[in-house]
């Protein structure tokens, strides 16, 4: 069992981690208002790493936790803005994979860049953003292994 302190310690990081995303959303209303984007849709930009394999949609509502019906809804709407398109996916043609296009890699990439500027984030110095990002790919590390386990 928890002892209080824990207990209070996990509530305050908790409500600091809720405090950090409500702030960082605020702050970029502006740029996704400029670049006509809903929060939904700039978060499926950000799950299309232009770096990483073009994920299947299944793969695509996975990354993004949430039902493949709302994928296909917001791969559709970024379709039409000509961000992405569907090719057949590498491993069953029968199923398609999502991927940026030219245009698709300029708003991803200026999305990105406004988010890190506007980051209250960004007002840590370099080691203490080093020591965060650590912190927080630990707690993902432990909760993935965690998933894998049970």
């Amino acid at each position: 069992m928890a002892t209080t302190f824990e207990s209070d310690l996990g509530r305050d990081l908790m409500v600091a981690l809720t405090e950090t995303v409500n702030r960082s959303d605020a702050q970029l209303k502006q740029v996704l208002d400029r670049l006509e984007l809903t929060g939904p849709l700039a978060d499926a930009l950000w799950a299309l790493d232009p770096e990483r394999p073009a994920p299947a949609m299944k793969e695509l509502a996975a990354r993004l936790h949430c039902d493949p019906s709302s994928v296909t809804f917001l791969v559709d709407r970024l379709d039409r803005r000509g961000l992405i398109e569907r090719v057949p996916g590498t491993a069953d043609r029968r199923s398609k994979s999502v991927v940026l296009t030219e245009e698709g890699r300029k708003v991803r990439a200026e999305l990105l860049g406004a988010a890190v500027e506007r980051s209250l984030l960004s007002r840590l110095g370099v080691e203490d953003q080093r020591a965060l990002l650590d912190l927080l790919r630990k707690a993902l590390d432990a909760e993935s292994s965690s998933h894998r386990l049970s």
